[in-house]
């Protein structure tokens, strides 16, 4: 075996691999032999077919995995040997002359081949630099509001014999088709303000049991036609399919959600802790409040020190090989200038830099760390109620860039444990509002796009070529 390895620059290398007769004619032996054993040709008893009818038969398409078997293997264990880091893994080289096995000939096989190699650089992170960050804090205006919509939700709604509808009323109807007669039978309905997207509150306002009145329901309810056809009118079929729902409505009650405070059995029974009152409830909200903003800090943190450690290495890769490798991969192609390839190319940056940092602080990422990952992404993307469970976790495990992804995840998760503690931050507090268009913009620097949940894009990830 010969290696011919020419490094192009510090990104970019070819290598020529030679296989020679020594290295394949054993290993074409070897399979010949075991090939026999197992084939069965007419005239022949088993076992005893001639090499030389075996090799007419079978003998290129057996030279040829021989030989390729052993290119796999020599080629990485030479770039293993000499430590030289890929990207991807290596490509046959454009205008490369084809290989045309011949199993009567005992002639040499080269084969030539692009690398994208990994660049050298070395890690800083500047622990001692503070980080400036602006951190959220619980909005007390917000934990009232929820107290009061909880109330609504909750409490006991009382009757009103002797007013008119307000605003979070609940609205006993009935309801009679327009042109239907006053004696026709009505549809007795109810129509919650609070949960009704329509302008149900602008028409019933100011308005008394006993009251009469038409509307179009589609415009009154603000809902799918489909469910005012069947929630609201309890019909099976649309009452008139071409032309819109016109109907009479007479008001049969009004009932008021309750204003007071919750009384402790009735926290008790909403939230399943028992509690005292409705302070009690309240420091349970800001509790509750207070740890979902403790960790969209802590996602502020991370994304900072992502951007920190992005500015701090900025090394070039080899993008022109890296995006021919990808589209090589992919059904659909990547298209030259685009989005698509920009995220590409930034997270094989961020991939790069992250096994790096694995390497020099010999962090591992265990199988734990993984299945968190996984059972983090069902429990964000799955609905449990239609989806066999045990069904979609065996073909997650089975899906090989869906693990790399959830490993890529893992690895990043384990560096941001281990180092998120050494790095200071200077925060500024700010109202949740002010701090979910901070976080936006962030994450827009950090990911190019402007979702506040990062998800791993389609594009290929780099990887180890082990």
């Amino acid at each position: 075996m010969k290696i011919d390895f020419n490094r192009l620059d510090d990104l970019n290398a070819k290598v020529a691999l030679v296989i020679e007769h020594a290295d394949y004619g054993p290993k074409l032996e070897e399979s010949l032999k075991t090939y026999s054993k197992k084939v069965a040709m007419k005239g022949f008893r088993a076992g005893k077919t001639p090499k030389s009818v075996l090799i007419k038969m079978y003998g290129k398409g057996l030279l040829e995995e021989s030989v390729m078997q052993l290119v796999n293997e020599k080629l990485f264990a030479y770039l293993d040997e000499q430590k030289i880091g890929i990207f991807g893994s290596p490509m046959v080289s454009e205008g490369a002359d084809p290989v045309e096995f011949d199993p009567k000939s005992k002639e040499d096989y080269t084969f030539q081949f692009d690398l994208g190699l990994k660049p050298d650089f070395e890690l800083d992170f500047q622990f001692d630099t503070p980080i400036d960050i602006s951190v959220p804090t619980v909005d007390q205006n917000a934990i009232e509001e929820d107290s009061i919509r909880y109330r609504r939700v909750f409490g006991e709604d009382t009757p009103v014999t002797d007013g008119v509808v307000e605003e979070y009323d609940k609205v006993g109807v009935t309801l009679r088709i327009k042109g239907a007669a006053k004696d026709a039978e009505g549809i007795e309905s109810v129509i919650d303000l609070e949960r009704t997207p329509g302008n149900a509150y602008d028409v019933l306002k100011g308005k008394k049991v006993g009251d009469a009145l038409e509307a179009e329901l589609e415009k009154l309810l603000g809902l799918e036609r489909s469910m005012i056809v069947k929630n609201t009118l309890k019909l099976e079929e649309d009452p008139n399919p071409d032309g819109p729902l016109d109907y009479h409505l007479t008001l049969t009650a009004i009932h008021r959600p309750q204003t007071t405070p919750l009384t402790g059995e009735q926290i008790t029974r909403l939230t399943g802790q028992e509690m005292q009152d409705e302070s009690e409830f309240k420091a349970f909200l800001e509790k509750r409040a207070s740890d979902e903003l403790s960790n969209q800090a802590t996602d502020m943190k991370k994304m900072a020190v992502r951007l920190r450690l992005t500015e701090l290495h900025p090394f070039e890769i080899p993008e022109e090989f890296l995006f021919k490798w990808v589209n090589h991969q992919r059904e659909k192609k990547i298209e030259e200038g685009s989005r698509e390839a920009t995220q590409l190319f930034r997270d094989a940056r961020w991939s790069l830099l992250l096994n790096r940092i694995a390497e020099a602080d010999k962090l591992e990422v265990t199988d734990k760390d993984v299945q968190s990952q996984v059972t983090q992404w069902i429990v964000q993307n799955v609905n449990y109620m239609q989806t066999d469970i045990r069904k979609l976790m065996d073909e997650l495990y089975a899906n090989e860039y869906f693990m790399s992804s959830m490993k890529e995840n893992a690895l990043e998760e384990v560096i941001f444990r281990h180092i998120l503690e050494k790095y200071t931050f200077t925060e500024k507090a700010v109202t949740a509002k002010e701090f979910e268009k901070i976080f936006h913009d962030m994450h827009h620097q950090v990911f190019d796009h402007g979702d506040h949940h990062h998800e791993n894009s389609d594009e290929e990830s780099e990887h180890s070529h082990a």
